[in-house]
């Protein structure tokens, strides 16, 4: 996605809707392997993505379990096809999420102090034209780099694909939004189930996700 800049070619006549930079490693030279969770418009296989993309090498191409169309890729590309990515680590600032969309980028980093933002903001505004400042917050640590997708795929790949449905469903829905922006039972109507239900596999959801993230209860 030319527009997001991760990765540049990855803008392959309109076909991505989405796509997130999970993690990075360098490879040799100019070249970096990154991982990424990719939305399409409909679905593709790895056949077609690699004769689109000749210059990238797809390593991995997995199909999401959740999500219409959400592919988990692994590619070879150029360091200065991510350029977003590029500019951040060039300018000392640790990415901790970059996602591209449309014609928009959204990225989560850490930087030193309020002068570290500005010369980061204004090397990205000198190559993009502009940037939008959505908030700041001051923290004694700076958290862990690109890889959430590791707790990503534990998640996935632990719920069963009604836990997923339904989790999906409500959030979309905006269900989990403060404050709620549909009740329970318009969620359960959308899933064609009882609210009875909904409460339920809300719960076995919560359980699973605390159960990955704390470990077994003593």
């Amino acid at each position: 996605m030319n527009s997001a800049g991760i990765p540049s070619q990855f803008d392959i006549e309109g076909q991505v809707e989405r796509i997130e930079i999970d993690n990075a490693l360098p490879v040799t030279g100019s070249e970096i392997f990154l991982f990424l969770t990719a939305q399409f418009v409909s679905d593709i296989s790895e056949e077609d993505l690699s004769s689109q993309l000749p210059d990238v090498q797809i390593v991995d191409m997995t199909r999401a379990e959740v999500g219409q169309h959400m592919y988990y890729l692994g590619v070879i590309a150029d360091l200065s096809d991510a350029f977003v990515l590029s500019l951040l680590t060039e300018n000392r600032a640790i990415p901790h999420r970059i996602v591209g969309e449309n014609t928009h980028i959204e990225v989560v980093a850490s930087v030193r102090d309020w002068n570290h933002l500005k010369e980061v903001a204004n090397t990205i505004e000198d190559e993009h034209g502009s940037i939008e400042l959505i908030g700041t917050t001051q923290t004694e640590s700076i958290g862990f780099p690109l890889g959430n997708n590791i707790i990503k795929h534990n998640i996935l790949g632990k719920l069963s694909s009604k836990q997923l449905e339904v989790l999906e469903t409500a959030y979309q829905m905006g269900y989990f939004k403060v404050p709620q922006t549909v009740t329970s039972k318009e969620v359960a109507s959308e899933l064609d189930i009882s609210r009875a239900t909904l409460s339920e596999r809300l719960h076995r959801v919560e359980h699973s996700i605390c159960k990955i993230l704390f470990g077994p209860q003593e």
